[in-house]
């Protein structure tokens, strides 16, 4: 025996090579599988407040109408686009990094203050509102006598956070019923006084509040980013009814939103007269409908013209306020023509080869 090694006690810190351990490349390879799993997850049910607007569809609105009248089933088509409208979710705005067509909002930009469930059904009455005044315009196209009725103009939104005069004093479902001692029975009253007004003007509001109490409100106009005097508010007929001389229906299931208003005033004159309006063609449309015939802008213009570029139509007719959206979407693929008016949508599809001899004279007025 080596004399050396004899005399050497050996600790903890020993020269003896350790054991091996057994590998752990499995357990790295399972926590990274789970966190793999952890964001999948994430990204499909985690919600963000922010709102994905993506193309949604372009429906024909001639198979949604049904009449107590004789029905002229065309072979051409109108057409009505949708945005599909959801909480945006991780998935969703990585979606929209690589896909032109998604965009991302904020949620206030979107519902404002109201709470969801409430917006989902302020836009299926804003839709009721939209089909009960396209089969109006289109009855008084055609010469029908419809006299209208309505009790004030309901607030349906006070805009937040601008400053505007009426934040703090109006509030979501008060209806006026008079400005400046002047009585109002439709929206275009409302509209029609505080338009004579100019920023810091006192306007007098006699306001009827969800609780049915009346009260007055005195406030002063503000100046609107175009210089126009506003309020801040956004409105429509309360209880707006109207005399139809005989039914007219338009099953738009749980669609939302008015913008499918001169899609369904054309569609309605399509299925209520002979002949072939927009020419045999497919023809889709965007915008709201005003008792006066106006077409409004919409928004989601962008996504929509995706949408009815993919259903095939060759032309699409918009709201002048929107036609550079819609444009620059469309490229070569689509013809966007911009229409400010019933009246403007009727002659654009007589120049396509559209037969509007069935038409009558007038687009008609005011509601009376």
């Amino acid at each position: 025996m080596n004399t050396i090694d004899s005399m050497v006690v050996r600790g903890p810190l020993a020269w003896d090579e350790p054991e091996p351990q057994p590998s752990r490349r499995w357990l790295a390879a399972v926590i990274a599988a789970m966190l793999v799993v952890g964001l999948l997850v994430a990204s499909v049910t985690v919600q963000l407040p922010y709102y994905a607007l993506a193309p949604g569809s372009a429906k024909q609105v001639n198979d949604l109408i049904n009449a107590d009248s004789p029905i002229y089933t065309p072979k051409g088509r109108v057409l009505m686009a949708t945005v599909s409208l959801r909480r945006a979710q991780p998935i969703d705005v990585i979606e929209g990094w690589f896909d032109d067509d998604i965009e991302i909002v904020k949620e206030e930009q979107i519902v404002g203050r109201t709470p969801p469930k409430q917006y989902h059904q302020l836009n299926l009455q804003a839709m009721d509102e939209s089909k009960r005044t396209a089969i109006v315009v289109a009855l008084r196209r055609l010469g029908h006598d419809v006299p209208a009725h309505g009790q004030g103009s309901l607030i349906t939104n006070v805009i937040p956070g601008r400053g505007f005069p009426a934040e703090g004093h109006l509030q979501q479902g008060d209806v006026i019923t008079e400005v400046d001692g002047q009585p109002v029975q439709f929206v275009e009253d409302a509209v029609r006084l505080l338009h004579q007004h100019k920023p810091g003007d006192a306007v007098r509001l006699q306001v009827t509040g969800v609780d049915g109490a009346s009260r007055i409100e005195q406030l002063v106009m503000a100046r609107n980013d175009d210089g126009t005097a506003v309020l801040g508010i956004e409105l429509q007929t309360f209880k707006l009814d109207y005399d139809v001389p005989f039914k007219v229906d338009i099953d738009s299931a749980d669609i939302g939103g008015p913008s499918a208003g001169l899609a369904f005033t054309l569609g309605v004159l399509d299925e209520l007269t002979p002949g072939e309006l927009t020419g045999g063609k497919v023809v889709a449309a965007t915008g709201t409908i005003g008792i006066d015939g106006a077409v409004g802008d919409v928004g989601g213009v962008p996504q929509k013209t995706a949408a009815v570029i993919d259903a095939g139509a060759k032309v699409f007719l918009v709201p002048p306020g929107e036609y550079e959206q819609a444009r620059k979407r469309a490229g070569k693929r689509l013809q966007v023509i911009k229409v400010a008016t019933l009246d403007e949508a009727l002659a654009v599809l007589g120049r396509l080869g559209g037969n509007a001899s069935a038409l009558g004279p007038g687009s008609g007025g005011a509601p009376g």
